[in-house]
């Protein structure tokens, strides 16, 4: 798989509380303009907006307003930074908006915030469940631009995507045939394929066992009652393991979605057909 750090700059001990919202906007200013070329260290969205994490939708566009107007690409040259540093802080506090913004992203982030903020530096999987560190393509960081290059977007997403599916394909039985799933493609993928993978993946459904979420070992019970029981409290804990599994790699397939060239120019064109035939 593809390799990149998950989200933004500075390694904070939690995300910061704003006092006021002046000060909030000050503090989160001066956080990008003195760390931000740290890459390899991140910082919640919250704090890089200068948020306290209860915030209302109403706080996270008025703060991201005032930051963008502060770290736009065409002040570089205020805050002493090249156009390409200042383009690179600028998209994230975009990532940042456009994440809080959405409150299906917002409410996932805040339940995962932990481990997406850890990225690559720990695994951030049970590995029973999968090899692949899910959390850290949950961020634009983990490829670089739209492209079909070594780390753009398509080819970052193609391989993940591939990497699921092979996993999957692992756990089944040797005479059942596998079923390949609909790739991501490319930049140049026609409209049905791109609809084909969104459409399977958005209700991804995994074939995995999820043994690894057993409690009890049936093995050491001390008669049938209590066997049935042990095996009843397994079945229920799998069915939990496998329904959060299949939450994470849908919700990752809405990211993927959400910020594809392909699904906006699509969508671009639906609505000058539709406004053509008005």
């Amino acid at each position: 798989l593809a390799q990149g750090s998950v989200a933004i700059l500075i390694k904070p001990s939690g995300c910061k509380a704003a006092t006021s919202g002046a000060r909030a906007q000050q503090g989160a200013s001066q956080d990008l303009m003195t760390a931000a070329s740290e890459k390899a260290r991140k910082v919640c969205y919250y704090e890089l907006l200068g948020l306290d994490r209860k915030c209302e939708a109403a706080e996270i566009k008025t703060s991201y307003r005032k930051l963008a107007l502060q770290m736009h690409p065409d002040k570089a040259h205020q805050h002493g930074l090249s156009v390409e540093e200042a383009t690179r802080r600028f998209q994230q506090i975009q990532e940042a908006y456009s994440v809080l913004s959405d409150a299906q992203e917002r409410a996932w982030y805040d339940a995962h915030r932990e481990q997406i903020l850890r990225g690559d530096d720990e695994p951030g999987e049970d590995p029973f469940k999968t090899r692949i560190n899910l959390y850290k393509f949950f961020s634009t960081s983990c490829f670089d631009g739209f492209g079909d290059g070594p780390r753009g977007f398509f080819t970052v997403y193609a391989e993940l995507f591939e990497a699921i599916d092979t996993e999957e394909a692992e756990w089944e039985d040797a005479d059942e045939e596998h079923t390949v799933f609909p790739p991501f493609g490319g930049s140049g993928s026609e409209w049905a394929d791109v609809a084909a993978f969104y459409r399977h993946w958005l209700d991804f459904c995994s074939r995995k066992a999820f043994g690894h979420a057993d409690k009890w070992n049936p093995n050491e019970a001390q008669n049938r009652q209590v066997r049935r029981a042990m095996e009843q409290e397994n079945k229920k804990a799998r069915q939990a393991a496998k329904k959060e599994f299949n939450a994470e790699v849908r919700q990752l397939a809405r990211f993927a979605q959400k910020r594809d060239p392909r699904v906006a120019a699509h969508q671009k064109q639906q609505m000058k057909t539709a406004t053509e035939k008005k």
